[in-house]
């Protein structure tokens, strides 16, 4: 599947907020290059990433997400099922969150040295990527400049570390690197090797392949996103089956999710007397527990 490409150093942010509209009308995902994060802060990241998942299991479960009541963390292959009543994914990651609304679990720097400056450093790189396309969702809306930013004054943003080993042979049946989902969120923006995996799903319940953007982001956006929108833009099916390259897929998600406690009710603007609002108000927290609950495997 070719997503659509925006160059933001190319195009001017309207022709980029047009853009925008079309493809989360309909697939719900695009791809971002000339975005202006460094190439060094990407690589530094991926290297920490890859470093503490090489760890033994012994070692990487001293940081184990069970143990951290903020539920961040490592998680270990069998953890989660985001595709609810499916085997679990075979992956395993680490959640991190934002330190000024609660600390989180830092690997030992003996063992992983440079991991929380590198992830601290790709985290605030995407925080002001992700607002950079807020502003360009409310271009793509018709809101005013400025109408987001009284719901993402500290947003709830969770980077998360992913390793998929290769997809086993003795797999048990609908078992993959990572079930079938819709991101829960406002906005994923997702970095990944060149392993390919990522699979989209079609409006006819196809399946499509996104291959590898050397350099660039993938970008979607998830249910709260829909909600808001009132089902304009398309929170869309995707999963993982690292399979194709024969070995070990890495990727990082950052999840731009909103201020906890701000209200979702759909926006007036993608509403009308033909098209009234779908969906009851909700908190962006609220939502957020009641989906980790759901795919959180013997929660």
């Amino acid at each position: 599947m070719s997503l659509p490409l925006i160059d933001l150093a190319a195009v001017s942010p309207a022709a980029a907020a047009r853009t925008i509209d079309q493809a989360l009308v309909r697939d719900g995902f695009f791809a971002v290059a000339g975005h202006g994060v460094q190439a060094e802060v990407v690589t530094a990241a991926f290297d920490a990433s890859q470093r503490f998942f090489a760890l033994a299991e012994v070692d990487k479960r001293r940081w184990h997400i069970d143990g951290w009541p903020l539920k961040r963390g490592f998680d270990p292959i069998g953890w989660q099922s985001l595709d609810p009543g499916m085997p679990p994914d075979v992956k395993e990651s680490f959640y991190l969150g934002v330190e000024a609304i609660g600390p989180n679990q830092w690997p030992d720097e003996t063992l992983v040295p440079g991991f929380r400056a590198a992830l601290t450093a790709y985290s605030a790189a995407m925080e002001a990527l992700a607002r950079r396309l807020m502003a360009l969702f409310e271009a793509a809306i018709g809101l005013s400049a400025g109408h987001f930013d009284a719901f993402m004054r500290h947003p709830t943003c969770t980077t998360r570390l992913l390793h998929y080993p290769p997809q086993p042979a003795q797999a048990a049946p609908g078992q993959i690197g990572c079930g079938a989902h819709t991101d829960w969120g406002a906005l994923t923006l997702l970095a990944q090797d060149d392993a390919g995996g990522l699979q989209v799903q079609r409006a006819d319940g196809g399946w499509l392949d996104v291959a590898p953007l050397p350099g660039a982001f993938v970008i979607n956006v998830g249910d709260m996103m829909q909600r808001w929108t009132n089902d304009r833009w398309r929170s869309t099916v995707h999963r993982v089956i690292n399979r194709h390259s024969g070995r070990d897929r890495f990727s990082i998600a950052y999840f731009f999710d909103l201020d906890a406690e701000a209200v979702i009710t759909p926006l007036a603007a993608c509403t009308s007397a033909h098209r009234p609002p779908r969906y009851a108000p909700i908190t962006a927290g609220e939502h957020l527990v009641e989906m980790y609950r759901r795919t959180t495997v013997g929660a």
